[in-house]
C-alpha cells in the first residue's frame, strides 16, 4: 500500500481540510509502498486513497454499497467517493492521480472527466482512519457515470436534497464530503 509517515498529515479533524498543490506534490513524491500488513496496522503511516466525488449535468453519484462486496463495516452505507488503495502499478510520477483515473475506470467506467484535488480527509476515530488519508477530489465527469460492479454498488445522480435526506446513512468520509458542499454552496 502507499503511505505516508503519519506525522506528514495535519493533525486529525472531523471536517475536509484545503488541499494546496504543495501538499498534493509532497504527497506524489514522498509517498512509498509498504506490505498490505504493515500499512492497514501500524499507525505510524497513513495510506493514501484518491476519494472523488462525481459530478455530471450538475448532479452528483450516489452509491450504496451492498451486502456482496467489501467491508461489512461499510454494508448498506451510502458513499459519494470513487476511489481506492495506491497500487504498485500506479507508481510514478503521479501515482495519486493514475490511481484515481484507475479507479475512476474500474469502479464507475468513466476516461473523460477533469478532476480537481479540493481537500484532505485526515480522521482518527477507529482504528481504520487512523490508518489512511483520503485525497479528496472534484470529478466532473465528460460522460454519465455507471456502476461497474453493480453486484458490489448500486448507484446513481441525484441533487443535494437527496444527499442531506440520506446523510445520516452516508459512510464517515462521504459525510465528510458533504459537509464540505454545504460549506461551499
Amino acid at each position: 500500500m502507499y503511505v505516508l509517515p503519519a506525522k506528514a498529515f495535519p493533525k486529525a479533524q472531523d471536517r475536509l481540510f484545503p488541499l494546496e498543490a504543495p501538499f498534493l506534490r509532497h504527497l506524489e513524491r514522498e509517498g512509498f509502498f509498504l506490505p498490505r500488513l504493515e500499512a492497514e496496522e501500524n499507525p505510524a503511516y497513513r495510506q493514501v486513497i484518491p476519494y472523488a466525488l462525481v459530478r455530471y449535468a450538475g448532479q452528483y453519484l450516489l452509491m450504496r454499497r451492498k451486502r456482496a462486496g467489501g467491508e461489512a463495516r461499510l454494508f448498506d452505507r451510502f458513499t459519494l467517493g470513487v476511489g481506492g488503495h495506491i497500487n504498485p502499478e500506479d507508481a510514478g510520477e503521479n501515482p495519486v492521480e493514475t490511481a484515481l483515473r484507475r479507479e475512476l475506470y474500474e469502479e464507475v467506467g468513466l476516461q473523460r472527466y477533469t478532476a480537481q484535488a479540493v481537500g484532505l480527509i485526515v480522521l482518527d476515530d477507529t482504528p481504520v482512519s487512523r490508518v489512511h488519508a483520503g485525497v479528496v477530489f472534484v470529478v466532473e465527469a465528460g460522460e454519465e457515470p455507471a456502476v461497474v460492479e453493480r453486484d458490489k454498488l448500486e448507484g446513481h445522480l441525484c441533487g443535494l436534497e437527496e444527499i442531506w435526506a440520506v446523510y445520516e446513512g452516508l459512510e464517515d468520509w462521504s459525510k465528510r464530503v458533504a459537509d464540505w458542499l454545504r460549506d461551499v454552496g
